[in-house]
């Protein structure tokens, strides 16, 4: 029985080092198969972060991404729909208060369609404006501005926000 155990030892030593020799031989230094939180990070494709953008004075900077089924403020999307919360720090780098008006805020798929921001911790303005952000000079801010999506939707999408404090365009912070 023990020479049984010992030969089984040995048998199976020859045989690792001669696989890792093949290998090796190959070019493959080791196999190794892909962990479960690599594939679920594939797979829901989160892109890297921060993604910074300034422009006029205001240095926008994306924190996260989450996708959830409810609101910033706990409302619940149209079926078949998720929200998109971007957690998004903005700095003011000049000498007076900015305010940044949410009606250039948007989010662009692959196909065009836009999504305008539907919840959001900033406070809400008339239907032009959607909601401002007010800032003093010198001051970070940190807001979650929410789109609603179909949850079904797969595609890049890109992140626009306010190119400057008052009357602005929409400019392209980054693919989401």
């Amino acid at each position: 029985m023990v020479t049984g155990i010992i030969i089984g030892i040995i048998v199976g030593s020859i045989g690792t080092y001669y696989s890792n020799y093949a290998f090796n031989f190959l070019g493959i230094d080791e196999l190794s198969l892909p962990s479960l939180e690599e594939e679920k990070s594939k797979r829901l494709e989160i892109p890297p972060l921060p993604k910074t953008l300034l422009t006029n004075e205001l240095q926008y900077t994306l924190l996260e991404i989450k996708r959830t089924d409810f609101g910033v403020n706990g409302e619940k999307p149209l079926e078949g729909g998720v929200f998109l919360i971007t957690k998004i720090e903005i700095e003011n780098y000049g000498t007076a208060e900015a305010i940044v008006y949410g009606k250039n805020w948007l989010l662009k798929d692959e196909k065009g369609r836009i999504y305008t921001p539907k919840t959001f911790d900033a406070s809400k303005e008339d239907n032009e404006h959607i909601f401002s952000i007010r800032i003093p000079p010198g001051f970070k801010i940190t807001k979650n501005i929410g789109f609603e999506i179909p949850s079904s939707l797969e595609l890049d999408r890109e992140l626009y926000v306010a190119d400057k404090p008052f009357e602005s365009q929409p400019v392209l912070l980054g693919i989401i």
